[in-house]
């Protein structure tokens, strides 16, 4: 359905050390609160294979393809120094959330 919300899970390997592509998405945190339709997102780093990624989740699939479309027509790939062929992506709606209990 096209009003289920969506993820994006995004991760990478790049050609910049993994401080730098931290000091990047810490520069580009206003800008990342203020994308349209998105919910929430949480950055990853593997220390263990060098991965770098996100889970991005949004209001609805229309609004997480147009996100996935911007990052990779506006240069944003580049900018974090993706590295084309470890570049993955799964797009997908969500069916279920579950919640932790708070201890």
């Amino acid at each position: 359905m096209q009003n289920e919300k969506a993820i994006i899970n995004l991760r990478f390997k790049s050609n910049l050390t993994i401080e730098k592509v931290c000091e990047i998405s810490n520069t580009r945190k206003n800008l990342l609160k203020n994308t349209k339709g998105l919910v929430s997102l949480f950055l990853y780093i593997n220390e263990e294979t060098n991965t770098i990624g996100g889970t991005y989740i949004f209001k609805n699939l229309q609004l997480a393809r147009t996100y996935l479309k911007q990052f990779l027509t506006d240069g944003l790939g580049p900018k974090y120094g993706v590295i084309p062929m470890t570049l993955k992506i799964d797009v997908a709606s969500l069916k279920d959330e579950i919640q932790g209990k708070n201890i």
